[in-house]
């Protein structure tokens, strides 16, 4: 009568991050470290917050980490300088 239901599995979205054939990062997108200049620089642009609460931080990481996904065709590879790596480091889809 009161069965549960099954937890609806949201979109995976896996990357790997490598650097020279290096694995700096493999998981899901929203584990992906993010640069906090970053967070702080989008927010000042979209919510005019130099100071952003963790509700204006957590719609800036959204919006960063679709703006990585979208930018990480699959099958190749992208630089982000809003990802927390070194330079030249590429984010791949899994």
């Amino acid at each position: 009568m009161f069965e549960r239901k099954a937890k609806h599995k949201e979109q995976e979205r896996d990357l790997e991050v490598r650097l020279e054939g290096n694995v700096l990062f493999s998981g899901d997108l929203t584990d992906l470290p993010l640069k906090d200049e970053w967070v702080i620089k989008k927010s000042i642009e979209f919510f005019n917050d130099p100071e952003p609460c963790f509700i204006h931080r957590g719609a800036v990481s959204v919006r960063l980490l679709n703006e990585i996904w979208d930018s990480a065709a699959p099958g190749g590879g992208v630089e982000s300088e809003y990802a927390e790596f070194p330079a030249g480091a590429l984010i791949y889809r899994k």
